[in-house]
């Protein structure tokens, strides 16, 4: 299993757009995504799931933890962690 931290500064946070590219990203993978807000205490969510991400109420500041478990759990992380770090552009 591999896990990151990350603190979301794009403006939205993981709402609408942000949030489908996210769940677009968690899918290209074969491992289990799971992710949670940690500045919420939240449970954990499948990553691959647009209402479970939207669920989770991620907004601008907000840190989450991301975890992989899988056979491409490493490049997972990798760019899901890319897509964070760059707001989603």
């Amino acid at each position: 299993m591999v896990e990151t931290e990350l603190t979301l500064n794009n403006e939205q946070g993981l709402h609408a757009r942000p949030a489908d590219l996210f769940v677009r990203t968690a899918n290209k993978f074969k491992s289990d995504i799971t992710v949670r807000n940690l500045s919420t205490g939240s449970n954990d969510v499948n990553a691959q799931s647009i209402l479970r991400i939207l669920s989770l109420g991620v907004y601008s500041g907000h840190t989450i933890q991301v975890m992989a478990n899988g056979e491409d759990e490493s490049q997972a992380i990798e760019e899901i962690a890319s897509l964070i770090n760059h707001n989603f552009e």
